[in-house]
């Protein structure tokens, strides 16, 4: 973004000292018809149409171009072209004259209303970014106390301190997950707008890249564009570094930093039932003191009159675990032997009863720990009944490591973006962001414009001069002087120099049907559909599986329902209260609806205080969403290269203003929404928000929080959740992704104006005759013959229509030129460092 001072448009015109100069008749008939000089007799001998002495290395006369006017008015330079005739293939009418002064827009001082709208579209992105970075510091230090003071240490989910009913919280749920989705996606949108602004190419080294690489790409976030800068590739690969680094935890963690958790509390104020033992199980009157081995909370209960949860998790009731959903339990009858227990009721405190851990030594069975004292232990002389199911509850939970990291993240971008944007003011704008840059820079700028190409597709092969310099290999008296021929030891490369750039004469058929996208990306589009149907293919098959599973569960649902008398129905895990609350239900409860923390089906369970747990439960969350970014990006690749040409395709139908962010003026459209236009940015965001929520609930980890407030103790599970509604709705999603970039692949545009698809050799190609910018705009098409060819391009003036299937190539020198110069003679005057 260093100051550059720009070509001059006025060096580029012919200033003519007489504004009433006789126009040459020959000149205007060799241009405007095209019978007097066909084409076509270099393609077709037996064309009916004339042609001139000569062969094809022989020069043809040079025909008067049009000539220029330059005139002052109102401080803006004003530019016209006078036309040297008329002609029915002439589009008719005369546009306007041009506001445009010939220079690279400054940044002007001020916030908003003297900006351009792409330094808007910039200082808004960064003003958003700003915004959600205070959010997420807000909300971290909201949290931070109750972060620093929580009751478990292995987890960095925090929340309030009591919970609410699951029911209510659930709407509010989707409505924060979707929420999020859509920040997420704004994002990671404005950050690969400064990505793109990173990877661009400067106007100045728009011709050094020609001449070293042939051709670049214009309007895409390639990172691989960065090496095709002439200066400062490590700066660009650092900022670049930067702003993916801090997106990636934006896709890895948005689905995790706020979410609800099954809040389970002790119950209170136990009952106390004494009786005899008669057996290590049985009471005298008949009752069991049940399952209760390594049960803390029993014990705490038995000896200090409170029901308090363990510190470590593995002594907590198995009533706690045997449902897939948590329950909290209202109240706890303890029974114990009286005999060996009746001295130890309640008396005593919980933190005395949490030191009476004690090894048992059964006769016949592995050593292990309980609570007790003496004979009297839990499990063997006393055990508790849990009971009185309340209504879940549910608390919403604050991860405050994905919540630190996000703040983080979106703090670096937003000083990032601010920075960019302060440094801009009072610079000359030099970044190419668009191909409507690249037509002003050419236009600017004549060293700029790729002579004697005006017809050539992007992608196609394009002509090298090479010099050679002899070495022993070389055997052949005659090199090879523009390295069309390989004969004399070209493939020593060290021994070239080659300028890719070079203006050789390059001849083209004018066709009018086109090519599609997928032959113009060639591998890259291979490796983007492998992809793309491996996920698809994979998604789909999941998807059968479990519809597949669905129904065989619901066929054995109406035969065990219809004959429950049956001797096979014990067969099935189907019970009467199955049948008896519906098959829609009972579907439900095995394969989840629409997901969610209260809709789902647990598949595994992850080790509980655990941080390791929470970063595999944060990666399954979100993995499938980082995944589907990656594709996405993918996508909108190939969809920004088609909207570019299709942009690029009405300018041979109608006059239209180039696009652009280089320039101010009203000659130009200033309108710049990352790169794609709203009716179809919108949509694609829209999307790309929905298959994310989509995709978070499908797939995710459901938390499971045992809080004793009074204990201070707090235990934290993840358990891996999934449901089938958002699969199918996921998977046809993708199928509908896969089957757009299918087609994305196969677009073809139809016109004589040879293919772009963000070329920037073929924009500079297309400006050979391009001197003015009128308001109605600029149009391309037949700007007559000059020599042996015909030559097309843009035009501030009238233009023709294109000729089909004859020659074009250009305004340039062709072969022996007017200077007298060959090709053998301008490789040895090309200065070396600019081809080497």
């Amino acid at each position: 973004m260093d100051n550059q001072f720009p070509y001059n448009l006025a060096s580029t015109l012919r200033l003519s000292n007489e504004d009433d100069r006789p126009e040459d008749d020959s000149a205007k008939k060799s241009i405007l018809d095209p019978d007097d000089s066909s084409t076509r007799t270099l393609l077709r001998p037996q064309s009916t149409a004339s042609q001139r002495n000569g062969s094809y290395l022989e020069p043809e006369p040079v025909i008067d171009e049009p000539e220029y006017a330059l005139e002052e008015g109102h401080n803006l330079l004003r530019m016209r072209r006078k036309r040297s005739g008329t002609s029915t293939r002439y589009s008719s009418g005369s546009p306007s004259l041009s506001t445009f002064g010939g220079q690279y827009a400054v940044g002007r001082g001020g916030w908003w209303r003297q900006q351009m709208l792409v330094d808007r579209s910039f200082r808004f992105m960064a003003a958003l970014m700003t915004v959600f970075a205070l959010i997420m510091i807000s909300i971290c230090a909201a949290y931070f106390s109750d972060f620093i003071n929580r009751a478990n240490k292995n987890s960095t989910s925090v929340g309030g301190k009591t919970g609410e009913s699951c029911k209510t919280m659930e709407g509010r749920n989707v409505a924060i997950h979707l929420l999020i989705n859509i920040a997420a996606t704004m994002i990671l949108g404005m950050s690969n707008t400064y990505q793109q602004l990173v990877t661009s190419l400067k106007a100045d080294e728009i011709r050094w890249v020609l001449s070293k690489r042939g051709d670049s790409r214009v309007g895409t976030n390639s990172p691989l564009a960065i090496n095709h800068k002439k200066v400062g590739k490590t700066k660009a690969w650092l900022a670049w570094l930067l702003l993916i680094s801090t997106s990636l935890p934006i896709h890895f963690l948005a689905n995790s930093v706020i979410g609800p958790s099954f809040y389970v509390t002790p119950p209170r104020w136990p009952s106390y039932n004494a009786s005899r033992v008669d057996s290590q199980s049985e009471m005298s009157d008949g009752s069991t003191i049940g399952d209760s081995y390594e049960d803390f909370g029993c014990w705490s209960a038995f000896r200090s009159g409170q029901y308090h949860f363990a510190q470590d998790l593995i002594y907590l009731s198995d009533d706690y675990y045997e449902a897939d959903v948590p329950i909290t339990f209202s109240s706890v009858s303890v029974t114990y032997d009286t005999k060996n227990c009746s001295r130890y009721v309640n008396d005593t405190t919980t933190a005395v009863s949490t030191t009476e851990l004690i090894t048992v030594n059964p006769d016949d069975e592995e050593n292990y720990q309980t609570y007790g004292i003496g004979n009297c232990t839990v499990g063997e002389s006393v055990g508790c009944i849990i009971g009185g199911n309340e209504e879940q509850t549910c608390r919403l939970n604050v991860r405050m490591q994905a919540a630190i990291i996000l703040a983080g993240c979106l703090t670096i971008k937003a000083v990032y973006m601010v920075l960019i944007n302060f440094i801009a003011r009072g610079r000359t704008k030099a970044h190419c962001l668009t191909f409507g840059d690249v037509i002003v820079a050419s236009a600017l700028d004549p060293d700029l414009r790729i002579q004697n190409e005006c017809m050539v597709n992007a992608g196609d092969g394009y002509r090298h001069l090479v010099g050679h310099t002899c070495h022993k290999h070389c055997k052949d008296p005659e090199p090879s002087i523009t390295g069309d021929t390989i004969g004399h030891c070209q493939k020593c490369k060290k021994w070239n120099t080659v300028d890719k750039a070079a203006d050789l004469p390059h001849p083209a058929i004018a066709i009018k049907y086109k090519k599609s996208l997928i032959s113009n990306l060639g591998s890259t589009a291979v490796t983007q559909m492998i992809i793309l149907m491996f996920c698809s293919i994979c998604m789909l098959g999941i998807s059968l599986f479990i519809a597949v599973a669905m129904g065989s569960m619901a066929s054995d649902y109406k035969y065990v329902c219809a004959n429950l008398n049956s001797p096979y129905a014990d067969d099935y895990d189907i019970s009467i209260d199955d049948c008896q609350r519906g098959l829609k239900a009972y579907l439900n409860e095995n394969f989840g609806t629409f997901g969610g923390f209260n809709s789902s089906v647990a598949l595994a369970t992850l080790a509980p205080d655990s941080l390791s747990s929470e970063i595999a439960a944060f990666s399954i969350s979100n993995g499938a969403q980082l995944l589907y970014s990656l594709l996405y990006l993918l996508l909108i690749y190939n969809i920004t290269l088609i909207s570019m040409e299709h942009d690029w395709g009405k300018f041979e139908e109608e006059r239209k203003r180039p696009r652009c962010t280089l320039v101010r003026g009203r000659v130009f459209d200033q309108s710049y929404l990352l790169q794609l236009p709203k009716m179809i940015l919108y949509p694609m965001m829209f999307f790309s928000s929905l298959m994310h929520w989509l995709l978070g609930q499908a797939i995710s980890t459901r938390e499971s929080i045992w809080a004793d407030a009074s204990f201070k103790v707090e235990h934290s599970q993840y358990t891996v959740v999934y449901a089938a509604y958002p699969i199918w709705m996921s998977t046809v999603c993708m199928l509908t992704m896969t089957g757009g970039c299918w087609w994305a692949f196969t677009y073809t545009r139809e016109g004589f104006i040879p293919q772009m698809y963000g070329s920037i050799r073929a924009c500079c190609a297309s400006t050979t005759d391009l001197d003015d910018f009128p308001r109605e705009g600029v149009m391309w098409g037949d700007l007559g013959i000059s020599g042996k060819f015909r030559h097309a391009g843009f035009s501030a003036s009238s233009i023709g229509k294109i000729i089909p299937a004859e020659l074009y190539c250009g305004r340039g020198n062709l072969d022996s030129n007017a200077g007298g110069k060959s090709d053998a003679d301008r490789v040895h005057d090309y200065p070396k460092e600019k081809i080497s």
